[in-house]
């Protein structure tokens, strides 16, 4: 007798669904608060801009906050997953510059869009501190995927959390001062704040190996 066929599963598909629908009420909803302001919109204010009901907007989303940094939701995955693509033996720093591209496609796919966006950010304070819990958890998975490349060693965590970090902090410098320019090319402007970062690295190697020779 012919075994059956497993069912397709069900829960990713509704996973899937709710992901997409979850999109498309954040793209709708984001144009009030692009154009108004962050203070100025209300939750009924969104619901009516995505054409939905109060009730139906609180089961995709618990805040006002979660409209906007659920923008970046896929984009710690995508990142994270780039990264785990590079050869493991590349230095962990220039892999996370490369994986960073992934990001910066879909930032560069609606640039006016997305400096709007970041300038909402910038602006308004619960936004930034809530885009800032989101490049936490960017970090620690960063942390983590580090790692695993790293020879086990008392040095490895910590040399993994700062290299995540710093990255984190390039990734963010690069981000902030796109966000207020009007033409600079996304990618160019990566690759100064990565370069700048190696320029840091390098000063800070030197002052650590001058304070060890006058020891």
């Amino acid at each position: 007798m012919k075994a059956k066929e497993s069912p397709p599963d069900l829960e990713s598909l509704q996973e899937r669904k709710q992901r997409l629908v979850r999109a498309n009420i954040a793209e709708l909803a984001l144009a009030p608060l692009i154009e108004r302001g962050f203070d100025a919109v209300t939750i009924d204010d969104l619901a009516k801009a995505a054409g939905i009901s109060r009730r139906t907007f609180f089961r995709y989303f618990a805040t006002k906050e979660e409209v906007v940094t659920s923008e970046f939701d896929e984009a710690g995955t995508s990142l994270l997953a780039a990264f785990r693509l590079r050869p493991r033996d590349e230095q962990p720093l220039l892999s996370l510059r490369f994986a960073i591209g992934s990001v910066i496609e879909r930032l560069a796919s609606a640039p006016e869009r997305t400096r709007a966006l970041m300038r909402l950010i910038r602006r308004t304070p619960s936004l930034r501190g809530r885009f800032l819990v989101t490049q936490d958890e960017w970090r620690d998975q960063l942390t983590a995927a580090i790692v695993e490349r790293l020879p086990r060693g008392p040095k490895s965590p910590m040399l993994a959390r700062l290299t995540a970090t710093v990255s984190m902090g390039a990734v963010d410098a690069a981000m902030t001062t796109w966000a207020e320019s009007n033409d600079r090319d996304i990618s160019a402007v990566a690759d100064e704040a990565f370069e700048a970062l190696s320029a840091v690295v390098m000063a800070a190697t030197h002052t650590v190996q001058g304070r060890k020779s006058h020891r």
